[in-house]
């Protein structure tokens, strides 16, 4: 939990680099109060399967349900615990953000309006790293979309879709190939790992 928690705060600092501490970036930063919650649920969830970590539960999850129902309730931001958030997680806004059974990769971002879910009865999206997602997109359903890929405000994504492309439109179409998306993501060109793999927490 902490060290992805960390990277989160870390993707947060390097993007909004108007607050001089973290402490000041995390009272501003309605996306990092969710992913608190998130977090936080994600590690009582696998703390169930290590008996040492009984003790804390009583009082972990009644801390986790008051965070998340502040970030849902507050900022309408909705992570639930079936969604695999990768470290760096990025949420460029508020308002009617669901993210729920699916598997998102490192250091990816998404805008406010944003579904990334399954569709009824069946599998989610799975995401890869660095993976750009603007404003009232939809990814509903088992798709894949590549790493490094950036798909357009507003795209509704009904088939996969391939690493470093641009996408656009209902449906999504792709509109440009080896796109780089780095400036968008607000990550740094020197020191990355190759996408598709992850950073270790």
């Amino acid at each position: 939990m902490i060290g992805a928690y960390m990277a989160d705060v870390r993707r947060y600092a390097e993007i909004d680099q108007g607050h001089s501490t973290r402490w000041r970036l995390f009272l501003h930063s309605y996306g990092l109060h969710a992913l608190l919650g998130y977090r936080l649920g994600r590690w009582l969830l696998r703390a169930r399967h290590r008996f040492y970590l009984w003790p804390v539960l009583p009082l972990g999850w009644p801390l986790y349900y008051l965070l998340s129902r502040y970030a849902r309730l507050a900022y309408d931001i909705r992570l639930e615990l079936s969604a695999d958030i990768g470290p760096g997680f990025y949420i460029g806004h508020f308002g009617a953000i669901l993210v729920r059974r699916c598997h998102i990769g490192a250091h990816c971002s998404i805008g406010r309006l944003t579904e990334i879910s399954a569709a009824a009865n069946g599998a989610g999206p799975t995401i890869g790293d660095r993976v750009w997602i603007g404003a009232h997109a939809r990814i509903v359903g088992p798709y894949r979309i590549g790493p490094g890929a950036t798909v357009g405000a507003g795209s509704v994504i009904q088939e996969n879709v391939a690493e470093r492309v641009l996408c656009l439109g209902n449906p999504a179409r792709v509109v440009m190939r080896n796109y780089d998306n780095r400036r968008i993501l607000g990550v740094k060109a020197h020191g990355e790992k190759p996408l598709g793999e992850a950073p270790v927490t």
